[in-house]
């Protein structure tokens, strides 16, 4: 087990309440690009498709049983397309000063190389560093980068999981 560096905050909210300050370059930056881009994306179902999926009678519910399997989303993402110089390239152009891309989503499953475990896209889905990847190309071109991590949240959002197929074909 490896040892957490020590830092200026505690793990409590005051900790971070009191001591956390927004850096200058964000103030001043005034548009960025944020990837919100995991398996869930796979579908092109919606947003919260991720979560939508677990309840019974939801339209993306039926759409997922029909058409997919549960636990499987993240093996059929692949991102076979993504051509991240590209992407990198057109937000700049656009105005873009700094990206930010999705690290974990609510599945606890991780875009990035992750030592913790391996549900990551590394071993499983595109078989890449999405992160590393997005990280490299972004600093190259000159733009601040930062990643989202929702894995705090996974169990409240991700609760409806708990109680699919209580009833019906997929029981």
């Amino acid at each position: 087990q490896r040892a957490i560096a020590a830092g200026p905050f505690q793990p409590t909210w005051d900790s971070l309440t009191q001591g956390y300050h927004c850096p200058d370059w964000f103030r001043d930056l005034k548009f960025g690009i944020w990837a919100h881009w995991t398996a869930q994306c796979v579908p092109e179902q919606g947003d919260w498709y991720a979560r939508q999926m677990y309840i019974q009678g939801h339209p993306q519910y039926e759409y997922h049983t029909r058409t997919f399997g549960f636990m499987e989303l993240d093996h059929w993402w692949t991102a076979e397309h993504w051509d991240p110089e590209h992407l990198i390239a057109l937000y700049k152009r656009a105005g873009a000063k700094y990206f930010f891309a999705l690290a974990s989503h609510h599945d606890n499953f991780d875009t990035f190389d992750s030592k913790h475990h391996a549900w990551n896209a590394v071993h499983i889905g595109p078989k890449k560093d999405i992160v590393g990847t997005w990280a490299d190309i972004v600093r190259r071109n000159g733009l601040r980068f930062g990643v989202s991590n929702h894995s705090a949240h996974a169990w409240h959002w991700f609760q409806t999981a708990y109680g699919y197929d209580a009833e019906g074909p997929m029981a």
